[in-house]
C-alpha cells in the first residue's frame, strides 16, 4: 500500500515516513500542493495524508483539485488547525478523516487502516475490466483483445488483472512476485521479466499496453 504524504515540515515528513514504513506501508513525500499533484501524475497512491497549511496553496484548494481529478483516492487531513469550521469544510470538500497535530502515530495507523477498510467494503466487486480493445474477466479468467480470445497461464492472467485493476500504477518486480507468485516464493525477479515477455508475445499487436518502467517494474499503459 502506497501513501502520498503532502506535508512541508521536514520533521513531520520524516516522522510520518519512518513510522509508516515500519508498519509496512510504502511512502512518497511532497512538500507542496504542486509537487503533490506532480507525484499523482506518475503515481497512483492508495491514500493521501494532507496538511492544510502548505507553502503554495492551502490544503483546502488541494482537496478541491483532488475531487475533480482523483476522487477515488481517500484523503486524511493532518493539521494544526483544530477549529470546528475547518473540520466541517474539510469533510465537505471530500476528506475521509481529520486528525489534528500533535497526534500519536499509532492512532494515525489505525485511522489509515479504518479508512481503507471502509473503501474496500464500499467498493463493488469488479468482475470485468475493459480498457481500450482489451477485456479481462475475473470470474471466467478470460482475456480478449479486439474481440479475439487470448489464452493465458494462471500467473499471466493474475499479473494482467493486477495491472488492469490499477491502470498506470507502477508495480515493482518484488511486488509482482508477492502478488502473483505469493509470499512463499523465493525465486528471482527475472521470473517476472520472462513471464512478461511470453505474455507480450500473446498480446501482439497490443503488447505495448504492458509497459516497462526502466529500473522499477511494469505498469498498464492506458
Amino acid at each position: 500500500m502506497n501513501i502520498l504524504i503532502i506535508e512541508d515540515d521536514p520533521g513531520i515528513q520524516m516522522l510520518l515516513k519512518l513510522s509508516l514504513e515500519v508498519e509496512g506501508f510504502q511512502t512518497t513525500v511532497a512538500s507542496s500542493v504542486t509537487e503533490g499533484m506532480d507525484q499523482l501524475r506518475s503515481l497512483s497512491p492508495d491514500l493521501i495524508l494532507l496538511d492544510l497549511m502548505l507553502p503554495d496553496r492551502s490544503g483546502f484548494e488541494c482537496l478541491q483539485m483532488l475531487q475533480h481529478q482523483h476522487k477515488s483516492i481517500p484523503v486524511i487531513i493532518l493539521t494544526a488547525k483544530n477549529e470546528m469550521n475547518d473540520k466541517i469544510l474539510g469533510f465537505q470538500l471530500g476528506a475521509d478523516d481529520y486528525l489534528t497535530k500533535p497526534f500519536e502515530t499509532r492512532e494515525l495507523t489505525m485511522r489509515i487502516r479504518a479508512v481503507m477498510r471502509r473503501m474496500k467494503a464500499s467498493a463493488a466487486p469488479q468482475e470485468t475490466i475493459r480498457i481500450g480493445e482489451m477485456e479481462i474477466n475475473q470470474r471466467e479468467r478470460s482475456l480478449t483483445l479486439a474481440g479475439t480470445p487470448v489464452k493465458t497461464t494462471g500467473k499471466e492472467f493474475d499479473f494482467l488483472w493486477l495491472l488492469c485493476s490499477y491502470p498506470k500504477k507502477v508495480f515493482t518486480r518484488e511486488q509482482i512476485l508477492d502478488q502473483v507468485w505469493g509470499l512463499e516464493y523465493y525465486g528471482q525477479t527475472r521470473s517476472v521479466d520472462m513471464m512478461v515477455n511470453r505474455l507480450r508475445e500473446k498480446m501482439k499487436p497490443y503488447d505495448h499496453m504492458v509497459a516497462t518502467v526502466h529500473g522499477t517494474g511494469y505498469k498498464l499503459e492506458v
